[in-house]
């Protein structure tokens, strides 16, 4: 080793190698082998100088290295000094330093010894990984957390933002410089300046704050910031820091913004529809959470016990009606006992001498994991109006009004009970059916408030003759009907004499004795019918037997019932099915065929049986048009076409209505009478009804016939010949009536494409009508080609199933709006 102390020039330059506080080494540059080594040399490396004797330095360095190693040696025995970046230099034991290399040339022999310095670098290179691996999480956490940081060296003014910083402010990453002029800019103008301030102040006071600013991002959308900003003091070798943190919450003040919106929502529709909510802690007897709406209706001050303060089981059980208490009880217990079972109960609650109201609570049942209930979750509901509004309903669906009796509905429940809804009939029923003679002129000459008069004391009477064990309903405008069950029942004959002995007496109306009389009919059951209805019909044809024969009362002859059940039962109902407004109108649109425009529509009959459901024209419009019933269904259509003609001028639609008359209605004579009457009632004009005739009733009476619709025509309605081309007139008619339009027979129309007779009777009816100065409906307008066929033989208007189906009349405006934006389009299109 002396060899290569001898290489130091000086004893002072001998003493600073050996007492250095860096590993320093001297080599032998062509060779390589080591020819001394200082203490700390042998410290970092492990070698003592014995073994440094025996040492090659490429030792101290990773293979990969050596070439490295040699190559700066070379360079610096040449060139006086070389260096190398840090390497890994091994030591005796295998470990690893990070050390940085500088070679320097000692003389100038050759070849020359070199003096190698290692600065250990691995405290820098380990300190410098983790503040890369930290600045790593750091961009990560920022990125995840949504939090970005812009930081002010106050000592040099230099500012930076953090990558996430950038994205805060709605900003590409670098893409600007960080100023504060950049930070305040995209601040809404309103906060801007407070924002300001309170940075100014932070950074010259030290006064922290924290805020939520509103920012509009470059590319316009809105967001919300929460900011949070403080001054960070230095020592006396590092400076002073402004630090501003900001988080994106716009979409927490989104949502919290909805759930507020919610939360109020709620709190409405629960007070308007006077529901509340509740949990309550079974362990406690404590109600936990309750809304607004369940204090109002328990009638509670959520202010007794502090905001929104609790109440117990117990209290509410005490607002609960005394004789709903068990109920309420029972009805808990088993929802407890029972996994699964919800909680569904309604009762009366009542608070000292307050109206009682009536609430209807429901509610689930949870449970901890060994199935023990410890909480109940529910809403109740105040139904007071609702329970209040079904018993009223109740008491008018089943109870006559005028008499205090029970009505149709409530008899034919009773029946229904009698017979059993599946089980049949279980003891013998018999039904009375008691109807007044000349009822009718009892109204008319009194008046209808002298025949209620009438009807009440009928009622009272009958109700003392028959007692309390007979059901008594009335049934119609002068019928009443009597059931009797069981042993009554075959004592029917003997309680229909008592009923008529009920009018030997004379009644008192409006000061008057007048004489009464009645005709009462009996059915039995199971003799006579197996079911309700036909009890109730067969008993109705009883009344009718006895009234043809003259007698009082009479026991249904099945040898004496000449009609078929169906058609008696809806013509005995047809009038009261006017009179109850079973009869609803429908109205079927007319379309200008040039242009799609709705020019009109037709009246027609719809019934709503209240047993039968919907009775289809055909069913009920043949039979009572031979009877004086069809002046009941045309009056009744008349009142509702002029009815809703008024109603859509009211809303700003003038439509004609076309209404169907029959030959009865012709034949009458008063039908131009009436009509006037009925307009002015109105303050109509006959320009908001259209009147539709067939053929057919032309062959009847043609002179009157004629002459009705000529004085029809003068009045100004404007006249329709219906189903053209079905009937046996002669074409000569259509020169003398005074018809504006003629309606294509639907056979025709649907069978036009198909049958090359009808498309030919079809176009010469068009032609026809047209010399004639006509216009031309084409009922039965069914598919897009009969149309197109139609619009190409020139017809005027178009009526069928591809217009429209007959709506219900006060649809139709609704119906009208969407064709009309259905032809607009249809015409863009174009």
């Amino acid at each position: 080793m002396e060899a290569g102390f001898h290489a130091i020039d000086s004893d002072w330059c001998r003493i600073a190698f050996e007492r250095a506080p860096a590993p320093l080494v001297v080599c032998d540059s062509a060779s390589l082998h080591v020819l001394g080594a200082n203490a700390c040399a042998g410290a970092t490396y492990g070698y003592t100088p014995e073994e440094w004797a025996q040492a090659d330095l490429l030792a101290l360095f990773e293979a990969p290295d050596h070439e490295r190693v040699r190559s700066a040696v070379t360079a610096a025995a040449r060139d006086g000094e070389a260096q190398l970046p840090a390497l890994t230099h091994i030591g005796k034991d295998g470990a690893c330093l990070h050390c940085q290399l500088q070679c320097y040339r000692l003389n100038c022999e050759h070849p020359a010894p070199v003096l190698l310095a290692m600065q250990d670098h691995s405290e820098a290179a380990e300190a410098e990984a983790k503040l890369a691996h930290l600045q790593d999480v750091l961009k990560v956490s920022q990125e995840v957390t949504g939090l970005g940081c812009c930081t002010m060296n106050l000592t040099t003014a230099r500012l930076t933002w953090s990558v996430q910083q950038y994205k805060n402010l709605g900003l590409e990453p670098a893409s600007v410089m960080p100023s504060m002029e950049r930070l305040l800019a995209p601040v809404h103008a309103d906060e801007r300046p407070a924002f300001a301030l309170a940075i100014e102040r932070c950074i010259l006071d030290g006064h922290p704050f924290d805020t939520s600013l509103h920012l509009t991002w470059p590319d316009g959308s809105e967001h919300v910031l929460r900011t949070s900003c403080r001054r960070i003091s230095g020592d006396l070798s590092s400076p002073d820091w402004f630090a501003c943190a900001t988080v994106d919450i716009t979409e927490e003040c989104r949502l919290r913004d909805q759930l507020l919106q919610t939360e109020s929502d709620l709190q409405h529709a629960q007070e308007i529809a006077h529901i509340g909510t509740w949990a309550a802690d079974l362990r406690t007897g404590l109600i936990e959470t309750t809304s607004a709406e369940t204090y109002r209706i328990f009638r509670i001050d959520p202010g007794r016990n502090g905001k929104g303060g609790p109440f117990t089981l117990e209290q509410l059980f005490r607002r609960i009606h005394p004789e709903d208490v068990a109920a309420v009880a029972a009805a808990r217990e088993h929802t407890l006992k029972t996994p699964g079972e919800r909680y569904d109960h309604r009762y009366r609650i009542v608070e000292g001498d307050h109206e009682v109201r009536y609430v209807h609570s429901q509610a689930d049942v949870v449970r901890d994991e060994d199935g023990q209930p410890v909480r109940i979750v529910g809403i109740i509901r105040d139904v007071t109006d609702m329970t209040r509004a079904e018993q009223e309903i109740e008491r008018l669906a089943f109870c006559d009004e005028l008499t205090g009796l029970p009505n149709r509905v409530a008899m034919c429940r009773y029946l229904d009970t009698a017979f059993g809804e599946s089980r049949g009939l279980e003891e013998p029923v018999a039904v009375l059916t008691v109807a007044l003679a000349r009822f009718r002129e009892i109204n008319l000459t009194l008046g209808h408030l002298n025949g209620d008069d009438l009807l009440r004391d009928v009622a009272r009477r009958l109700k003392t003759e028959l007692g309390e064990d007979i059901h008594l309903a009335r049934t119609g405008n002068a019928q009443f009907i009597a059931v009797l069950r069981g042993v009554r029942a075959y004592n029917a004959a003997a309680v229909a004499e008592a009923i008529a002995r009920v009018f030997d007496t004379t009644f008192l109306v409006a000061g008057v004795r007048y004489e009464i009389s009645a005709q009462v009919g009996i059915a039995l059951a199971p003799g006579h019918a197996r079911n309700p209805t036909d009890l109730l019909r067969k008993a109705d044809v009883a009344v009718y037997q006895a009234r043809q024969g003259g007698r009082k009362t009479m026991m249904y002859d099945p040898a004496q019932d000449p009609y078929d059940p169906q058609r008696l039962a809806l013509l005995g109902q047809f009038r009261n099915a006017v009179a109850e407004g079973q009869i609803e109108l429908y109205c079927q649109p007319k379309v200008a065929m040039a242009t799609g425009e709705v020019i009109g529509a037709e009246a027609l009959a719809r019934w709503h049986h209240p047993q039968l459901g919907m009775v289809p024209p055909g069913e009920f419009v043949p039979l009572i048009e031979s009877t004086e019933l069809i002046h009941a269904l045309t009056n009744a259509m008349l009142q509702a076409s002029v009815r809703q003609s008024h109603a859509w001028r009211q809303e700003g639609l003038a439509l004609p209505i076309a209404v169907n008359l029959s030959t009865r209605n012709l034949m009458s004579g008063t039908l131009p009478g009436d009509l006037r009457a009925l307009l002015a009632g109105w303050d109509a004009d006959p320009a908001w009804l259209g009147l539709e005739i067939t053929e057919s009733s032309l062959i009847v009476d043609p002179d009157a016939t004629i002459a009705q619709l000529q004085a029809l025509s003068s009045m100004g309605f404007r006249l329709f010949i219906d189903d053209f081309g079905t009937g046996y007139s002669s074409l000569n008619y259509l020169t003398m009536l005074p018809v504006d339009v003629i309606k294509i027979d639907h056979g025709f129309t649907t069978n036009m494409l198909r049958d090359r007779r009808a498309g030919a009777i079809v176009k010469a009816t068009i032609d026809l009508a047209h010399d004639l100065g006509l216009s031309v409906v084409a009922e039965g307008t069914a598919t897009r080609e009969i149309w197109d066929a139609l619009l190409a033989a020139g017809c005027d208007e178009a009526q069928g199933y591809y217009v429209a189906p007959p709506l219900p009349a006060h649809e139709l405006p609704g119906w009208m709006r969407q064709h009309a934006l259905r032809c607009g389009h249809a015409g863009a299109a174009h």
